[in-house]
């Protein structure tokens, strides 16, 4: 594979450019026109990167399977990816300039690498695939994507160009990526060898980035695999997860991030070997009760979610919360002990994401665009299981082992799209309200703070699966800083239904 002249670069040409558009806008630097196509109002994909690659860079757009540049001899592959702080981080970053503020960036979306390759007998090797060729060596530049509201690409001409970096994959990260790769080349092989015939290959191709997503630590498959109504078929690509591409945006803006990760002693390079490592320390430590436990791996008496503190000792590491642990934060794993009773009941309701009304109010994101579609098909959950027996037992709570689960496609096209769809449609037809709580006098109520208590109409445990709930330690006006069609409440965050996940264990076996 080899790149025309006008795609080879040094490095010091390379630190040129990129230097030289560093803190202005894209527009600023759009000396090839981009944004004028703007004009006509249709929806771009892309435009950032047409601005890097045809103004900064100085070279034509195309879809071909090949690198971008050539860096000093080095075939590498240009990336135009956005950033932004999250909401959470914004009370910290107010104010701030420099180095002091981007340390709160993080990415805003996964990376698309390229298209999956349907000719299995061509793409058999993960080290001459287009996959690897085009992530081997990756330059990303990074714009700040400053809305927090979605944007038609005339917007992103006000984004500022904020960083860039060169970026390799360390051999732990290339074995996942690797074994992701083979995972999806390997199913591709198997149903090519049973359907010789195009149409039926197709057919039995249908959903098939769904059934293998939960198995793919680093990469996932976007679009999914469907037939059009023209009758083609919409084709996926390989994509680095936003919760891998967070890593190492995160990384890059603040160095001193080793400082509050953990990696495993031992890792793992595909869910197989992670399960396989659950399934031993299930071994070990089986039937042992908290208080063994704590002996057994030098916890503190007086640590505090002290199960939760045994399971990061028996995984060989240390540190306060499971979900310090990079291994995990790559994968977009969700490490949460779960207590259970012997009939293995009462799970509480599990607190997951902050909500981005501005996205939730903007009418044309479709739902497999949205944060929360992303967040639920990204995401997994690892589940360090204990049972607390009753008193007639001796009040024990023990170690029972891991299970492990993903959202299959049939909670994310009912019940997360029915919360999605019911909240929008309240903001949407201004049927959005404020319900007080009453005493029964009908008087409202108020709490220890002075404030009525009430929640606004968004959708609720009592008949969701997915819902919406406040998080503040205290509910006063002041604490009210969201608002929502004129309505002020409590910041909000989705949440997962307690008896959902507690039904859902019962459902799957012990790893």
């Amino acid at each position: 594979m080899a790149v025309t002249e006008d795609r080879k670069f040094s490095k010091a040409q390379v630190y040129a450019l990129l230097e030289g558009a560093k803190g202005k806008t894209l527009g600023e630097v759009d000396k090839s026109h981009q944004f004028d196509r703007t004009l006509k109002g249709e929806k771009i994909t892309g435009i950032a990167g047409d601005v890097i690659e045809q103004s900064v860079f100085g070279y034509e757009r195309d879809s071909d399977q090949e690198c971008d540049i050539e860096i000093d001899g080095v075939l590498t592959e240009l990336k135009t990816t956005g950033v932004r702080v999250p909401k959470g981080d914004l009370k910290n970053a107010k104010g701030k300039t420099g180095d002091a503020y981007t340390v709160y960036l993080g990415a805003k979306e996964g990376i698309s690498i390229t298209g999956v390759t349907f000719e299995p007998t061509i793409q058999t090797d993960f080290d001459t695939s287009h996959f690897w060729e085009k992530s081997e060596h990756l330059l990303i530049v990074f714009y700040e994507y400053t809305s927090y509201e979605v944007v038609p690409a005339s917007g992103y001409a006000d984004f500022p160009i904020v960083d860039y970096c060169y970026n390799t994959f360390s051999e732990e990260e290339k074995a996942k990526l690797r074994n992701d790769w083979e995972i999806v080349r390997d199913h591709l092989q198997q149903v090519y060898a049973a359907c010789p015939d195009v149409d039926s290959r197709n057919r039995q191709l249908e959903g098939f980035t769904h059934v293998l997503r939960p198995n793919l630590l680093l990469i996932e498959l976007v679009p999914g695999f469907k037939r059009k109504p023209s009758g083609s078929y919409q084709k996926p690509r390989y994509r680095l997860k936003k919760t891998f591409v967070d890593y190492i945006v995160r990384g890059h803006f603040n160095q001193s991030r080793t400082g509050s990760e953990i990696a495993l002693q031992e890792s793992f390079s595909s869910f197989a070997q992670l399960d396989a490592r659950c399934h031993a320390l299930s071994h070990l430590y089986k039937g042992k009760t908290l208080s063994q436990l704590k002996g057994l791996l030098g916890v503190e008496a007086d640590s505090k979610d002290v199960a939760a503190r045994c399971v990061i000792r028996m995984f060989g590491t240390d540190c306060k919360k499971l979900n310090q642990i990079s291994d995990f934060t790559k994968a977009g794993i969700i490490a949460k002990t779960i207590t259970i009773t012997p009939q293995g009941g009462r799970t509480e309701d599990m607190k997951l994401q902050h909500i981005d009304f501005e996205e939730w109010a903007d009418r044309d994101v479709d739902f497999e665009e949205s944060d929360i579609y992303n967040y639920f098909y990204e995401h997994s959950f690892l589940c360090p299981i204990f049972c607390e027996h009753d008193s007639r037992d001796g009040g024990k709570t023990t170690f029972e082992g891991f299970k492990r689960f993903a959202f299959d496609n049939d909670f994310l096209e009912n019940e997360v799209r029915r919360t999605w769809e019911d909240s929008r449609r309240l903001i949407h037809h201004n049927e959005l309200e404020w319900e007080y709580l009453y005493d029964k006098q009908g008087n409202k109520r108020m709490n220890h703070s002075g404030a009525y208590m009430g929640a606004p109409n968004f959708p609720k445990s009592s008949d969701y699966q997915v819902f919406f709930r406040g998080g503040a330690d205290v509910s006063t006006e002041k604490t009210r800083t969201e608002c929502v069609n004129g309505i002020r409440m409590l910041p909000q965050f989705f949440w997962l239904k307690g008896s959902y996940i507690a039904n859902k264990l019962q459902e799957i076996s012990f790893i």
